[in-house]
C-alpha cells in the first residue's frame, strides 16, 4: 500500500473516531449525577430568603444510608444554617415528578427528622417549622415510591405564622322520619383552609347504644364557616332526645401543605325535622 493510501487511511479512522470520542463524552456528561446527589455534597441554601435552585435529578442515585421518606427513589440535597429565628417553608413546588421532601437535623449516620411530606395537595412537596439561628438544617429531595427524578425546583422561603382553626358542633340536631340525624357546627379558621371532618354519633336507648359514623368535607373561607353531615345509623334508629357526638378535623393549609388537626365533642338533643 502506498503512502497516499495509508495516508487516506488514517484520516478515514481519525474522522470516524471523533464522532465516537464526542458521542462518549455527551453520554458520559448526560449520565453524570446532580453535584449534590450525596449528603456530603448538599447544596447551601444561602440567605436571603426565597432560595430556588433548579435541578435534573434523573441520574441522581439513592445512598445506602439515605434515610426513609415515603420510599423515595434517587435523593438531592440541600443544607441550610439560618443566621437569624425564623419560619420557612421548603417546597418542591414547580418540579415536575412526584416528589418526596424530608428535613433532618444532626450528621451522617445520626439525623434526626424535622419533617416528612410526599404531597402538599398535589404530587409535590413541602415543609413548614421554625429554624433556630446556627442550626444547620438538612434537606433530602427524593422520588415518591422509588420512582425516576425529573425537572426539579427546590424552594426554601420564609413562611407566615402557623393559621389557627377552631371547631365546635352545634347543641341541637336534626332527626328525619327513618332515623337519619343532621350534625352541624362551625369552623373557624384564620387563613382559608381545607376541611375534612370525620366522627361518631351515639344513643343510649337503654337497651343498646346506636351508632352512627359522620363524615364531610369543605372549604374554610377564612372565617367562621357553617358545616353540616348526615348521619345514618349503623344499627336501629335514631330517636329524638340526647346523644354524643364526637369529631375530628383534618386541614390543609394549600398554600404550605401545612396540616392541623383539632377535635370537638358535644352532648346533641335530637329534634325531629319539620
Amino acid at each position: 500500500m502506498g503512502m497516499h493510501n495509508m495516508s487516506a487511511l488514517k484520516l478515514v479512522r481519525i474522522t470516524l473516531m471523533v464522532p465516537v470520542l464526542l458521542w462518549l463524552s455527551m453520554s458520559l456528561a448526560i449520565a453524570a449525577p446532580p453535584s449534590n446527589d450525596d449528603f456530603d455534597s448538599a447544596i447551601t441554601v444561602t440567605e436571603p430568603l426565597p432560595f430556588t435552585d433548579g435541578t435534573n435529578t434523573l441520574e441522581a442515585t439513592t445512598a445506602p444510608d439515605d434515610p426513609d421518606c415515603f420510599g423515595q427513589g434517587p435523593t438531592v440535597w440541600y443544607s441550610f444554617t439560618p443566621t437569624e429565628n425564623m419560619r420557612i417553608q421548603a417546597k418542591t413546588f414547580g418540579s415536575d415528578y412526584d416528589t418526596t421532601l424530608s428535613v433532618y437535623t444532626g450528621t451522617r449516620g445520626n439525623l434526626s427528622q424535622i419533617a416528612c411530606n410526599d404531597d402538599a395537595g398535589s404530587v409535590q412537596s413541602s415543609a413548614v417549622f421554625d429554624v433556630v439561628a446556627g442550626q444547620t438544617y438538612f434537606f433530602m429531595v427524593g422520588a415518591f415510591g422509588g420512582g425516576a427524578g425529573g425537572n426539579l425546583v427546590f424552594t426554601v422561603a420564609t413562611a407566615p405564622q402557623p393559621v389557627t382553626v377552631d371547631f365546635s358542633i352545634d347543641p341541637i340536631g336534626s332527626l328525619d322520619r327513618v332515623g337519619n340525624v343532621t350534625i352541624r357546627g362551625i369552623v373557624n379558621c384564620s387563613a382559608p383552609l381545607f376541611i375534612n371532618v370525620s366522627g361518631e354519633l351515639k344513643q343510649n336507648t337503654g337497651r343498646v347504644f346506636i351508632l352512627g359514623f359522620l363524615g364531610t368535607a369543605f372549604m374554610c373561607n377564612g372565617s367562621n364557616t357553617p358545616w353540616e353531615a348526615i348521619v345514618i345509623p349503623e344499627n336501629g334508629r335514631f330517636a329524638g332526645g340526647p346523644t354524643k357526638a364526637f369529631a375530628n378535623i383534618f386541614a390543609v393549609d394549600p398554600n404550605t401543605g401545612e396540616f392541623i388537626q383539632s377535635s370537638a365533642s358535644a352532648t346533641v338533643k335530637l329534634k325531629r325535622s319539620q
